[in-house]
């Protein structure tokens, strides 16, 4: 009896889904043994991201089960740490204590997607809120109305306007639909929930680099024939922005971030303490160590059958891919082009396994669209465009349509028909422990003052690196009081003191802050680590 071919399918987004369902009949059949190896034991649907950061749907009904997604495949949760494309073999990791396991195959899909491109600009890493995890983008939702309870008891009107102010990075699809969905979020906020805090005191604002936001709809491979683009509909849609109270600023890049305010190169420095970023992704570091053809971005070049050179059983797609557009140039990393390369693969595969060539991908799209707050979007289909509340409804349910999973679709349904009876979710749905260490990383520009004479805080500041000077202010008249370099400490010592002397950054500074109850008990244990770690090198050098 002939055995099972062994598929393996790395990473659990959208081309996994309609792989497992194309390949499906042959699971059945006995022909294919298929195994989906995530990070995480569900799929996030990325279309809804904007409406449960902004309380419209509830956190979890964005997230759907990947074993029912993949059933009949096998589903192996893990980390994927290497990948041996010669020995038809694949290293994981389980997230509990590291322990390692091996996976063969006889062909293997890769669908690995990307990660956030941290090296943007410096200060992203530390203080500005992601959109591509599930953990970030319920972090941001949580944060934003942090930082409404926060402003509604504080006093100071600068850190009011600093708590109050939300940044966005980018203007593409996601950067714009979160601009718009957060500014009629804000304005129901304040209407309805927090009545002490004035609409007016809110600010949203989007940066973009290029010329103007939404450069997807400017000749995009959304629908073929239009390459020309739709400029009505991004004049729309900046017009409609503008009317929601949010303040547009293209030509304009992010030069740095700091947990208090943002750097752009044409010279303005925003207070705030909401930076979101948009500003793009690159390929898994997982690929580095693959020696497989790639583009100038690190994106796996395959041809047009979406198999790698080199290997007849190493199939791509999805973000991580460099895959031909029929239509000439890359098919763009968006969640439609994914469905359909994955059921393409899956094809390709059942047709390799009877001997018979591979088909060419030839999906071209049929259109593209976003929507931009207050029940407004904007889209085109095979070139005609759509734009306004009409639009909007068509485009949810179209979005409501490739949900993979029923249960999921219906409690999205549910929250939609309950939301304009019951008003957004506000709970701010915090999980961290106070018993853990609460350890953060920050990066601080020249001439910022990081903590104030007089305040009551609770964190200690360790430099790693920069250096930092301390003055008084007394009567208007300002008195330097020295430096602090590397490996030096400063800030609230005690929980709840008032500090004697401002600190100011001299140079760019990266420091990391600990909650000063928490201080003196990592200072005991990482004492005892050094001791300990001095005895063994005594030892093994004795």
């Amino acid at each position: 009896m002939t055995k099972p071919a062994k598929v393996l399918i790395l990473g659990g987004g959208y081309l996994a889904i309609n792989a497992v369902r194309t390949l499906r009949q042959a699971i059945h059949k006995g022909d294919i043994e298929v195994t989906v190896v995530s990070r995480e034991n569900y799929h996030v649907f990325h279309g809804f991201v904007t409406e449960m950061v902004t309380g419209r749907i509830g956190a979890g009904q964005i997230l759907s089960p990947i074993r029912r997604i993949f059933s009949p495949a096998q589903v192996h949760v893990g980390e994927i740490e290497q990948i041996y494309l010669a020995e038809r073999k694949v290293v994981t990791s389980r997230h509990l204590d590291g322990k390692h396991f091996e996976l063969e195959f006889d062909h293997v899909v890769l669908c690995l997607g990307s990660v956030d491109n941290l090296s943007s600009y410096p200060g992203l890493a530390e203080h500005a809120f992601k959109l591509k995890t599930y953990d970030d983008c319920f972090r941001l939702k949580n944060h934003i109305l942090t930082m409404f309870e926060l402003a509604d008891i504080e006093r100071d009107p600068k850190e009011r306007k600093r708590m109050l102010t939300f940044f966005v990075a980018g203007g593409g699809f996601s950067g714009t639909e979160l601009a718009g969905e957060l500014a009629d979020y804000i304005r129901l906020l304040t209407l309805k929930e927090y009545r002490n805090i004035q609409r007016e005191e809110c600010r949203v604002v989007l940066v973009h680099p290029g010329e103007s936001i939404l450069p997807e709809l400017y000749g995009g491979k959304g629908a073929p024939g239009t390459r020309q683009g739709h400029p009505r509909l991004i004049q729309y849609a900046t017009r409609h922005m503008a009317k929601l109270g949010v303040e547009l600023m293209t030509n304009t890049r992010v030069i740095w971030a700091t947990p208090n305010e943002v750097g752009l190169s044409n010279g303005m420095r925003i207070p705030a303490k909401t930076i979101i970023s948009a500003v793009g992704t690159k390929p898994s570091p997982i690929l580095d160590s693959l020696a497989v053809p790639k583009d100038a971005r690190g994106k796996i070049i395959t041809d047009s059958a979406l198999q790698v050179a080199g290997y007849d059983y190493v199939w791509a797609g999805g973000d991580c891919a460099s895959v031909p557009h029929p239509l000439g140039g890359q098919c763009p990393p968006v969640g439609i082009f994914a469905l359909k390369e994955g059921a393409h693969i899956g094809k390709n595969i059942v047709r390799a396994l009877s001997k018979q060539p591979s088909l060419p991908f030839n999906f071209r799209g049929f259109g593209q669209g976003v929507s931009i707050g207050r029940r407004t979007a904007v889209a085109e289909y095979k070139g005609i465009e759509f734009k306004g509340f009409i639009c909007w409804l068509i485009w949810r349910l179209m979005l409501l349509s490739v949900i993979p999973t029923w249960d999921r679709k219906l409690r999205l349904i549910s929250d939609w028909l309950i939301g304009p009876l019951v008003g957004r979710d506000i709970v701010e749905m915090s999980v961290n422990d106070s018993d853990d260490y609460e350890i953060s990383h920050h990066v601080f520009q020249p001439g910022e003052v990081i903590v104030t004479e007089g305040s009551i805080g609770n964190y200690v500041f360790v430099i790693s690196d920069g250096e930092v000077e301390k003055y008084t202010n007394k009567k208007g008249t300002e008195k330097w009081m020295g430096s602090l370099g590397k490996g030096a400490c400063f800030g609230h010592t005690q929980k709840g003191q008032r500090v004697t002397e401002s600190i100011r950054a001299k140079t760019t500074v990266q420091a990391v802050s600990v909650r000063s109850d928490q201080a003196h008990r990592l200072h005991h244990l990482l004492s005892s680590l050094g001791r300990n770690t001095e005895r063994k090198d005594e030892k093994e050098t004795g």
